[in-house]
């Protein structure tokens, strides 16, 4: 019997769905029985850690959800999420369940893994490494992940960036900018065609430097995907690197947009996507 587990996505899902869906697919190949769970009402509380009571509360429901889901096991993908889990939210609520991060869990199971991976993906991969994730040494179980994949050449620098992810460098620009710059020579140095993110921000933040340096940014998760012959569009990247505004919004197409309403597009999506890394 598949072993029943709780996908924990986290709120930050609408920039990254086609991360989510690959990752399903991965842990159903791979033997798991998958409940997704995330968005508001699945909150961690770290986005309230300004107010304690507000953010405990938040935390409350959460444990509460997946004590009541009847699954043993919560498997986590934001690794903010997971740090906030294993800290604030089990540490004052009961947790009926044990809780591993994804590049735990595939990595285990890389034996069921690996026989499934049968597209040859030919590309020169560099791995985008970040030293804050201290609960789950991801990197060298991402480049294990990576290096199942057939015609996949990976190179593993020494070099990690400061943070548990990308988005955690937010509050200091300087940084964020040496990021990119030390990608980018990286790549040159490297002769690498690929950047693999192994966490969302990253894949958010960084995409873009295929129009600012003509580097691929990939989520190690959909090049596993593309070797199991599941192809799913990062449409994110697509819309990032998009030639103009009127690409973008040709290729967001006019019922998305009718969704969110043109205002809200131009306000508060348009400026994210038209704003490329800076080195």
């Amino acid at each position: 019997m598949n072993e029943r587990v709780v996908f924990w996505y986290g709120c930050n899902a609408v920039r990254h769905g086609d991360i989510l869906h690959s990752s399903i697919a991965l842990l159903r190949a791979i033997g798991f029985d998958v409940a997704p769970a995330g968005g508001p009402a699945y909150c961690c509380g770290t986005i309230k850690d300004g107010n304690l009571q507000a953010a405990a509360g938040m935390a409350a429901r959460t444990v509460d959800k997946f004590n009541r889901s009847g699954r043993d096991r919560v498997v986590t993908w934001c690794p903010s999420c997971h740090r906030h889990m294993n800290t604030f939210m089990t540490g004052v609520n009961t947790a009926n369940f044990e809780v591993s991060h994804i590049t735990e869990i595939l990595h285990a199971r890389r034996h069921l893994l690996a026989p499934l991976l049968a597209r040859r993906i030919e590309r020169r991969v560099l791995l985008h490494a970040h030293t804050g994730f201290h609960e789950v040494d991801a990197n060298p179980l991402v480049a294990a992940l990576l290096r199942l994949i057939p015609g996949l050449e990976l190179v593993v620098s020494n070099y990690a960036a400061p943070g548990h992810m990308c988005s955690a460098l937010g509050p200091v620009p300087a940084a964020l900018k040496d990021v990119g710059r030390r990608c980018v020579a990286l790549a040159a140095l490297h002769n690498a065609d690929t950047l693999a993110t192994v966490f969302h921000s990253c894949q958010r933040l960084l995409c873009g430097l295929q129009s600012t340096d003509g580097v691929r940014v990939v989520n190690y998760v959909t090049l596993l995907a593309a070797s199991m012959g599941i192809a799913v569009e990062d449409e994110y990247a697509q819309w990032k690197n998009a030639e103009s505004e009127a690409d973008v919004i040709a290729r967001i197409g006019s019922e998305r947009i009718a969704k969110v309403g043109a205002g809200f597009l131009a306000a508060q999506i348009m400026p994210e996507l038209r704003k490329l890394p800076e080195k």
